[in-house]
């Protein structure tokens, strides 16, 4: 068969995916490329062009539908190839951090099935709940992230219409372990508050006799859990901030420091499990129930922060040998 006969099919099953407008521009100049590419390969191998040449320098070329694409002009882009990598990630793992929450808490009864009576004391029951409750439901993040996107995508075509020069961005050097020391502050400051406040919520009818009596006994604690458990969180909170006051006079975040808020960090998660799963928090059935879901999802936060804080420490750990000099010990 006519190589060149060849290459008239194949261009003409790429410009079949064009508009008609399009298709003239395209066969002129998709011919003259497969053209002289074939030409070239028949000089490098020392033979006439034949269908066989022609054959595997369609092939690597790729299907004519692939190519089609590369001649399309760009429509409405809503997420750009750039972008899907983070885009998936989001999606997804929203989605795994919300199945990864709700899932626990049902299937160990911290929160409670409500309207499900058929099965609701069994594993299979309380896990068909979870997924016809929350495990299904949980797909509106990704329904929020493509509206996210999608939003993005109309704001950022609308700016992309108007001709803006371009400037070259001023080189910059980012310090991921230099510490903010005013945020640092102000979050060791919040979290004193808020520790004093918990401490002094077994004395809150004493601190706060103007609260409503039932918000008093709503927020009563039980006397088992703050004799037994409570008093644990006390050495966590005491190192915590003793390495955020460190921290602000080093200025930087170094491995060790990280490799001790990823210790303090488990600790921490596997007290609020505790918390949650050991009994009840509150006295009021109500407050009890929502705290023991909180803690969960405070678990679920401290667990997540430990494994950064220690991938962290390691790049940490690998950005300082790459910096000490040769030799040194």
């Amino acid at each position: 068969m006519d190589p060149y006969a060849i290459i008239n099919s194949y261009v003409a099953d790429v410009v079949r995916h064009l508009p008609r407008r399009q298709r003239a521009d395209v066969v002129r100049e998709l011919r003259s490329l497969l053209d002289d590419e074939l030409a070239g390969r028949s000089a490098d191998a020392n033979r006439p062009a034949d269908a066989p040449l022609v054959m595997e320098l369609l092939t690597t070329f790729g299907a004519p539908r692939d190519v089609s694409e590369r001649y399309r002009p760009a429509g409405f882009t809503i997420i750009r190839p750039s972008d899907a990598p983070r885009f998936t990630w989001i999606a997804f793992g929203g989605v795994a951090l919300i199945w990864a929450i709700t899932l626990p808490t049902t299937m160990l009864g911290v929160v409670p099935i409500i309207g499900w009576d058929y099965g609701a004391d069994t594993w299979w029951g309380r896990l068909t709940a979870w997924w016809l409750g929350s495990g299904i439901g949980a797909l509106w993040w990704p329904g929020v992230v493509i509206t996210y996107a999608l939003i993005g995508a109309l704001v950022s075509r609308r700016r992309e219409s108007a001709p803006r020069a371009w400037t070259p961005t001023p080189p910059r050097t980012i310090d991921r372990d230099l510490l903010n020391r005013p945020a640092t502050a102000a979050g060791f400051t919040a979290g004193l508050l808020g520790a004093t406040v918990v401490i002094a919520l077994p004395w809150l009818p004493s601190w706060a006799p103007a609260l409503p009596e039932p918000a008093i006994i709503a927020l009563e604690l039980d006397p088992e859990f703050l004799t037994s458990r409570a008093p644990w969180v006390l050495p966590i909170w005491a190192a915590s901030f003793a390495l955020l006051t460190l921290l602000l006079f080093a200025g930087r975040w170094s491995a060790t420091a990280l490799r001790i808020r990823g210790a303090l960090d488990v600790a921490m998660a596997a007290l609020l499990l505790w918390w949650s799963l050991a009994g009840p928090v509150f006295t009021s059935p109500v407050a009890d129930t929502t705290a023991r879901a909180i803690l969960v999802l405070l678990a679920a936060y401290s667990a997540t922060d430990a494994v950064m804080a220690t991938h962290r420490s390691r790049s940490v750990t690998r950005k300082k040998k790459r910096h000490e000099p040769v030799g040194s010990s």
